[in-house]
């Protein structure tokens, strides 16, 4: 990544140069100054030592009016009923409301038009940054994003070629991992059930799951894409559908676990069991996978903390500190249960 955007100098003591003295970083000056209950006692001294030798002056009217920008941080998800999206907004809420700062949030509907309409309607409120939640950016936002001249973090999937900032885990391997550890089970007829496949990490998932197949000579042909919600009726009514046209299928991975749980209903009400006559396995770890009998394997995403570390790198870039690297990858964890 590109060092954090600088501003013209004024001449005057900066926040940084408060920093520096102090011995710490531009972000937590920020947070005494703005909450000094949320910084240590012995912490808010040296800073307030520093204020003083320097004789800094907080100014954020001027500061203000000098970049042009608001304390909104604007949030676009592809839906709000997508897995994962109320978690990274906690994560974000959590860490930007101690540093003053608000969301602007969106919902895309899954459609790209309207993610640009949004996009477009809200930069003109002079946000302080945007963050894109599991999209695959078109050129259009890409380049309105780029001409902003705004702390950008794309949050879910590892961007192919981040517009800025990039946070999330390697969905392509969470597939790879996943299917990989159903073939070890002794599953070979291995189904893949996808909704909204346009999405990148949805898409990302998919192409771990065909890798791990074609690596074990196994055929990646038995899979469905479909338009409707991943919603629990969507997978329940998807599992005829696979049964009519692969009646060999013995394994099931859905792209998240509304989809699985569906499925698994659908069995149970036709008395198929699971996992002997299907295994079933999804992605996301959400309640629905450790309640529901069988639990469900699924794949666990640190969606909370995506937030957090992206929010982090924003307060990072406004306050004018160097991030160093442009993309956070996070670990998952594969959640082995009773389903597979």
């Amino acid at each position: 990544m590109s060092e954090a955007k600088k501003r013209r100098s004024t001449g005057r003591v900066t926040l940084n140069d408060v920093a520096q003295l102090a011995g710490v970083g531009a972000m937590t000056v920020s947070r005494a100054l703005r909450t000094p209950e949320l910084v240590s006692d012995k912490m808010r001294e040296r800073i307030e030592a520093a204020v003083d030798e320097l004789g800094y002056i907080p100014n954020r009217a001027a500061g203000a009016l000098a970049s042009a920008t608001s304390q909104t941080i604007v949030v676009i998800v592809p839906s709000l009923t997508e897995c994962g999206c109320g978690e990274v907004i906690a994560g974000l809420q959590q860490t930007l409301r101690g540093e003053g700062y608000q969301i602007m949030l969106g919902d895309a509907q899954h459609l790209k038009q309207q993610e640009e309409s949004l996009l477009t309607s809200f930069l003109q409120h002079n946000p302080a940054a945007v963050v894109l939640f599991g999209s695959d950016p078109g050129e259009t936002i890409r380049q309105r994003l780029q001409a902003a001249r705004l702390p950008v973090v794309e949050v879910g999937a590892m961007a192919r070629s981040p517009i800025d900032m990039n946070v999330g885990v390697s969905n392509f391997d969470a597939g790879y991992q996943l299917t990989r550890h159903l073939i070890e089970r002794g599953y070979r007829n291995i189904g893949f059930l996808c909704a909204r496949q346009e999405q990148w990490m949805l898409q990302q998932r998919m192409q771990g799951w065909q890798k791990a197949l074609l690596d074990n000579y196994l055929s990646p042909d038995a899979i469905i894409n479909t338009s409707e919600r991943p919603s629990f009726s969507t997978g329940a009514a998807m599992l005829g559908e696979f049964l009519l046209r692969w009646p060999e299928l013995d394994a099931l991975v859905c792209v998240n676990d509304e989809l699985a749980a569906g499925v698994l209903f659908e069995c149970q009400r036709r008395h198929l069991n699971v996992p002997g006559k299907l295994a079933i396995a999804g992605f996301d770890d959400l309640d629905v996978a450790r309640a529901c009998y069988p639990a469900l394997t699924s794949v666990r995403i640190p969606y909370q903390r995506m937030g957090e570390e992206a929010a982090d790198l924003i307060l990072r870039q406004l306050v004018g500190e160097p991030v160093m690297g442009s993309a956070l990858t996070l670990d998952f964890q594969l959640q082995k249960r009773q389903s597979s």
